[in-house]
């Protein structure tokens, strides 16, 4: 693995993020290598995913980028996920579709995921900055079951957004949900 370009993702990254956000993916980053280990998933392609997951969280979308985005616009909540995806190959030149697509698919997931798309989906989701009930299982349970530990958090955040009653959710994380759990269950 080629840790200069490690530093070089990193530094350009504090550019673009807040410091609390560039802690959390520093976070997302450590409990991805820790979920990673064991699996297996290409410690390569999970550590540049899980670093790049957020590249875009503070970027607008160009007209031409809204557009290859249409089917994510919208959901503002989940935009920066795909838009990473661009970004991660415009500014830091990245080709790699196993790495573009877990920045992607971060935030909804997908049916038929990598194990490194799960890595940085469960990533995010529990990383040690993040609290809310049944963190605390779920992060025992990521230890058993990337899969099960994923239903917990998709089912956590429907019953989130149904109690917030105003963003509605993109309906690949329901077509996750349904996959993995014809898968686990």
């Amino acid at each position: 693995m080629d840790y200069t370009k490690i530093d070089f993702y990193s530094e350009k990254l504090k550019k673009m993020l807040t410091q609390s956000r560039f802690e959390h993916t520093i976070r997302t980053v450590n409990k991805a290598v820790e979920l990673a280990k064991g699996t297996d998933a290409d410690m390569e392609v999970v550590l540049i995913a899980s670093l790049l997951h957020d590249c875009a969280k503070y970027i607008e979308p160009t007209a031409q980028q809204a557009d290859e985005l249409k089917d994510f616009m919208q959901y503002p909540q989940i935009v920066h996920a795909p838009l990473g995806s661009i970004i991660a190959q415009e500014e830091f030149g990245i080709t790699d579709e196993r790495i573009l697509n877990a920045i992607k698919y971060h935030t909804t997931g997908r049916e038929n995921m990598s194990i490194e798309e799960k890595i940085v989906f469960l990533a995010d989701a529990i990383e040690d900055g993040r609290s809310f009930g049944g963190i605390n299982e779920i992060r025992e349970l990521a230890k058993e079951s990337i899969d099960l530990a994923m239903i917990e958090v998709i089912k956590g955040t429907i019953e989130f957004e149904r109690t917030k009653q105003n963003e509605e959710l993109h309906p690949l994380t329901y077509q996750t949900l349904s996959y993995l759990e014809k898968e686990n269950l």
